[in-house]
């Protein structure tokens, strides 16, 4: 699927790439309008809030760190679905963002802390270590040759799980139909060339179950592994478009679907 093929999907690819850029002004926004509140208090009573007026400074400049990150991850997506090289980008003008896409650009920050950080190995292990299990038990390597198994990932998200079967030697492909997950995926599984190399600060606008202001402002950083290191060995795509979709162009090539 190439989204700018027909008008509809350019219109929501489109819809969605301005959420990525308006993310900082949005951010700056809400805290404006917490700095403002404070500014409304009398003097006597600002004085007593200076650590939560230097805790608004901090998180605008997590905003602007998580800018930059945005910056890389939307670099070039005119290209991402096309045969062009990324020196030939294709000219795109974003619409105003609504509310909801802006809060889901904030979402799919936090799921790299899922997928591609060590603060979310054990998640990790809870909920992949059995689907990959299941696949060693059920095509062992030792005993069939991994290449003759093509599992299909649906609803992949940023890659993780789907890359993890793939380094193992199975043939594997992820399904995925949100563009916030595969502007992210793309850039973490074809542009991230060292392991830690970013940082991302994920719970700035997380104002709720934070025990201490600094949660809201703590950094983790990415990828955990080295994608690169395994593209000799690994024989993995990701594919766009809704699962039936995929799923029903590849029914006679996949095996399994996970």
């Amino acid at each position: 699927m190439n989204p700018l093929d027909d008008e509809e999907e350019k219109k929501s690819f489109l819809r969605i790439l301005a959420a990525f850029k308006y993310y900082k002004n949005y951010s700056l926004m809400k805290v404006k309008k917490n700095e403002l509140y404070l500014e409304s208090l009398p003097e006597k009573h600002q004085k007593l809030l200076t650590k939560y007026k230097d805790h608004l400074t901090d998180l605008k400049s997590c905003i602007d760190k998580n800018y930059e990150i945005i910056k890389l991850i939307i670099k070039d997506v005119g290209v991402m679905f096309e045969n062009v090289p990324s020196s030939e980008p294709i000219k795109l003008i974003s619409p105003l963002p609504n509310s909801t896409d802006l809060e889901k650009v904030q979402t799919t920050l936090k799921h790299f802390v899922r997928d591609w950080s060590e603060e979310g190995k054990e998640e990790r292990r809870t909920c992949y270590e059995p689907i990959i299990s299941e696949i060693l038990a059920r095509f062992p390597p030792d005993t069939v040759n991994p290449k003759e198994n093509r599992i299909l990932v649906p609803g992949a998200g940023l890659g993780r799980l789907a890359f993890e079967i793939a380094r193992r030697g199975y043939v594997c492909q992820g399904n995925e139909f949100s563009l916030f997950m595969l502007f992210a995926s793309n850039f973490i599984l074809n542009k991230c060339r060292e392991k830690n190399v970013y940082k991302i600060y994920p719970w700035v606008q997380q104002t709720d179950n934070n025990i201490l202001t600094e949660h809201q402002t703590k950094s983790v950083s990415f990828p955990d592994i080295n994608t690169s290191e395994y593209n000799d060995d690994c024989d993995f795509s990701m594919a766009a478009g809704a699962f039936l979709q995929v799923s029903g162009r590849k029914t006679k090539k996949l095996d399994p679907s996970v």
